[in-house]
């Protein structure tokens, strides 16, 4: 522990035992709220990996990891931070989910967060929510929640029957098509997936982000796919569609308890007209099912209804609405450091949040 109230307990990546002990205690959890998934990020440079935990019995409890920032310019010659959750799902994680709904508790949670982050001179608070758990809760009375878009995921309760009949026309062909061209699908859970398994993903999930442009934040590299598959190997499932023995198209999927999503995925090009993404996909959901999650999530698009979005939806009409979360914790700093932006502020309800760190970017 790197520093304890009665109120609080504040842990970092090299106390992972408590960290999780404290995570999978909860009714729920999920591998994106782990010290490893964190300690993944903090080695990629995007900040020091935290849990805050506020207890008031050992049963009623919030753990909230995140990422804490440096930001590189001071004021007045002093040190600032500001805190982030990591790509994916985050926010508080309660030991009982009904403790997310009740507005006493989670006020006294926050008016102990607030202090911590005033203290530790933390400027701002950005969360990313997890949108299966609704751990937004009472939260909109301390902080903007706003909705950032919208997310697919498929309901695995329901029939394979149904599933199918939940799938676009367009997609069904496609579909069929790849069967018939031969395409076969392999799913390799963590423990099994190997050095060439990995690397293989690599090359072609960059080769994806090279033909999309993407921008340096969707780009990593091959020692952080190995990390991650080795830090996270009971929660990892590579799947891989094959043509004539190569590989042509991949789903990284994470899965815990209930939930399991497609979090990246990736194709080479020159096989598109065999159609293996949308084969890779649906055999994607139907592994799920049979694995017993209760939902596969497919996320959502880089903006609101753009064709990313409109192609994951064509594999379910199940939506839910993903949710941030933004906090001032010392508004005077704030402004200074966001003081070379041009125009009026807009502070919490900025649509780059924290504003300060679109200078220059």
């Amino acid at each position: 522990m790197i520093g304890e109230t009665t109120a609080y307990q504040l842990l970092d990546s090299r106390h992972k035992e408590k960290w999780d002990e404290l995570v999978k205690a909860c009714e729920v959890f999920d591998v994106f709220f782990l010290a490893d998934y964190l300690a993944l990020y903090e080695q990629r440079g995007e900040g020091s990996a935290r849990l805050f935990v506020y207890r008031e019995s050992p049963e009623q409890y919030v753990v909230y990891p995140y990422l804490l920032r440096t930001i590189p310019e001071k004021v007045e010659g002093d040190t600032y931070f500001d805190i982030v959750t990591p790509y994916g799902y985050g926010g508080p994680l309660y030991s009982v989910q009904w403790l997310s709904d009740d507005a006493d508790f989670v006020g006294r949670f926050r008016e102990a967060f607030g202090r911590y982050c005033r203290s530790e001179g933390i400027v701002s608070e950005f969360i990313r929510f997890h949108p299966y758990q609704d751990n937004d809760g009472a939260l909109d009375a301390h902080m903007p929640v706003t909705v950032a878009g919208d997310i697919v995921y498929n309901d695995l309760l329901l029939s394979e029957e149904d599933i199918w009949a939940n799938t676009a026309s367009s997609k069904k062909r496609r579909i069929k098509k790849s069967k018939k061209n031969g395409v076969q699908v392999q799913f390799i859970n963590g423990e099994n997936i190997t050095k060439d398994d990995i690397f293989t993903f690599y090359s072609i999930y960059t080769e994806t982000m090279d033909k999309k442009q993407a921008s340096s934040f969707y780009y990593f590299p091959l020692s952080f796919f190995q990390e991650y598959v080795q830090q996270l190997a009971p929660y990892v499932m590579l799947a891989f569609a094959r043509h004539n023995g190569k590989v042509i198209s991949t789903n990284l999927v994470l899965k815990t308890a209930g939930f399991a999503t497609i979090h990246l995925s990736a194709s080479l090009k020159e096989h598109l007209p065999l159609c293996p993404n949308c084969n890779l996909r649906y055999e994607s959901i139907l592994w799920a099912k049979e694995e017993g999650f209760l939902v596969m999530d497919h996320g959502g698009g880089k903006e609101k209804g753009d064709s990313l979005f409109a192609y994951k939806q064509q594999f379910s009409k199940s939506i839910r609405q993903y949710k941030v979360g933004k906090k001032v914790h010392l508004e005077t700093i704030y402004e200074q450091l966001a003081s070379g932006l041009p125009g009026q502020m807009q502070g919490e309800q900025a649509d780059f949040f924290p504003e300060y760190r679109k200078i220059g970017s």
